[in-house]
């Protein structure tokens, strides 16, 4: 029996209904031979599907984590509120820095031990609860492996305490910096100690001078305050004025005393003993005695020593300590300018110089020691003592000039001795030693001048020599004594600043302990209250 296909043709169906009919009799041929076809047909989906998942989870964090290393490159310094973004590599350059280290770190407890704050982020962030300025610089020593300090007016005290902070070291500085550098730390450190030293000594003076709040103690302040500090009352101002007039008066005194009219006689007896043994001479024009000069001078000298004495006396019984007020400069100074005065009286009744006998040149050396009077004044004025005070601290530099000296004047000596030593007037080296040393310094000395054509040519150049040696060291002489100066100038301020502040403190102090124990007052009349008066009653 032919088929239906044959019946109708090749033709009669078309050909994309016999592919969907094979498909679909396809399909339910599979339905029909197995029933587990469509489940593994779904799983093949399922599988696809997980793997197309995965693949992407993969890709996402491959992209992540690359981000997190681009991120971990660059970090945030936020120093004082000002935030600094820095690749992390340069700071590979100083390993041994706090921030080399910081960056190194992993744990957050590691982290806080280099900085005061730790933000996580892509960009982590590190504060630091300090100052920004100066730390630009800081920066571009990680960059060029150099410091150079372009912050122009930074003080070199915090120059130094930042880079101590950061770590950095100090032979890292540029040339042109270490130049400015070093010699403003050792100023600013001398100056530091020296502030931290008139402090110390300030504190020690207030705990020494508290004389207490009885009658005797406040009398005992008061006179010590006069007598010692002028910047503490306007009659202690008074009183240093006074003693400085007195003591010009009585320096006057004893110049006016040196010349032959105005003479006293224990001076002559003293001076001129050579000239009493000996005849008179008759060329010799006779000197006369002003006698009421002599008088004049002797009263005003006796005044302005027991002035002296008075001070001293006065000084010394109201000192908080007696034996640091004897040994003082100033105060040995001072006793061994009014001592001459009572030594007078032991020689006064010696006419004959055969009565003081040896003593007479102990004697006269105590009567010199009166110009010792003219030291007084160191007390009163600034300037003397930042004089001594320069002397004090320029040591070294004067102590270098010194050798310099010795050392020239010992070469020119020996040259100028063996130049001369076939010349007329022979010289000895200690002649020698004294010609270098007058020529050295450009005083000059007449007696003896080399004469041979090779010794004026030594000659000549000892004096050129002298010129450079004793000009070189000047300016750092007065450098150093206007820069002391202008700091006891300041120091006294503050000084006088602080002990008005503390003196209004303790006054304040006196007067609420004196209102604190004082009793209350009662009120009368019907407008009294009590305390009670005042709580509500229920």
């Amino acid at each position: 029996m032919p088929n239906k296909e044959e019946e109708n043709g090749a033709f009669s169906v078309p050909l994309l209904s016999k592919s969907e009919e094979k498909k679909e009799s396809g399909s339910g041929d599979i339905l029909v031979k197995n029933n587990k076809v469509e489940d593994l047909s779904n799983c093949k989906e399922k599988v696809n599907s997980n793997m197309t998942t995965v693949a992407l989870q993969n890709h996402l964090n491959k992209v992540d984590s690359t981000q997190m290393v681009e991120a971990s490159e660059l970090v945030c310094l936020n120093v004082g509120g000002k935030k600094f973004f820095v690749m992390a590599k340069n700071f590979e350059n100083l390993p041994n820095t706090r921030l080399a280290n910081l960056v190194s770190k992993r744990t957050r407890g590691q982290i806080l031990e280099h900085c005061d704050k730790f933000i996580e982020g892509e960009i982590p962030e590190y504060f630091f609860d300090r100052s920004w300025k100066g730390f630009n610089d800081i920066l571009d020593c990680y960059r060029l492996g150099r410091l150079h300090l372009n912050s122009a007016g930074f003080c070199a005290m915090r120059t130094k305490a930042l880079m101590e902070y950061w770590q950095i070291d100090e032979l890292l500085l540029d040339p042109c910096c270490a130049l400015k550098y070093y010699p403003e730390v050792e100023t600013c450190s001398k100056e530091i100690e020296g502030q931290l030293e008139s402090e110390r000594k300030y504190q020690e003076r207030l705990i020494a001078e508290d004389f207490g709040n009885s009658t005797i103690g406040k009398i005992r302040s008061y006179l010590w305050n006069l007598t010692e500090y002028p910047e503490t009352s306007l009659a202690a101002r008074i009183t240093a004025f006074t003693s400085m007039s007195v003591v010009i008066i009585s320096t006057v005194t004893f110049v006016l005393s040196t010349m032959p009219e105005l003479t006293d006689d224990i001076d002559m007896i003293l001076f001129d003993e050579e000239n009493n043994a000996t005849e008179i001479d008759p060329d010799k024009p006779v000197v006369v005695r002003w006698e009421y000069g002599i008088l004049a001078l002797r009263i005003i000298d006796e005044l302005t020593m027991w002035f002296f004495t008075l001070e001293y006396s006065m000084r010394f019984l109201c000192s908080p300590n007696k034996w640091e007020f004897f040994k003082a400069p100033l105060n040995l100074v001072d006793l061994l300018a009014i001592l001459p005065y009572f030594v007078g009286f032991v020689v006064e009744g010696m006419q004959d110089t055969l009565a003081i006998g040896r003593a007479g040149k102990v004697l006269r050396l105590i009567r010199v020691m009166r110009i010792l009077r003219v030291f007084k004044l160191v007390r009163h004025f600034n300037g003397l003592q930042s004089l001594l005070s320069t002397l004090q601290q320029a040591y070294k530099e004067l102590g270098l000039l010194m050798v310099l000296v010795s050392v020239t004047v010992l070469t020119f000596s020996s040259l100028i001795y063996f130049a001369e030593k076939e010349s007329k007037n022979k010289w000895s080296f200690l002649d020698s030693f004294w010609w270098g040393l007058m020529t050295l310094t450009t005083v000059g000395y007449g007696s003896k001048s080399p004469t041979t054509p090779f010794g004026q040519l030594i000659g000549g150049f000892c004096a050129l020599i002298g010129v450079f040696i004793l000009a070189l060291p000047v300016p750092i002489v007065v450098n150093s004594f206007s820069a002391n100066y202008k700091n006891r100038i300041w120091r006294t301020e503050v000084m006088m600043k602080k002990q008005e502040r503390s003196a209004e403190e303790k006054n304040e102090d006196i007067t609420l302990n004196e209102i604190a124990k004082m009793p209350p007052k009662k009120c009368n009349g019907d407008a009294s209250t009590t305390v009670e008066s005042f709580v509500s009653v229920p």
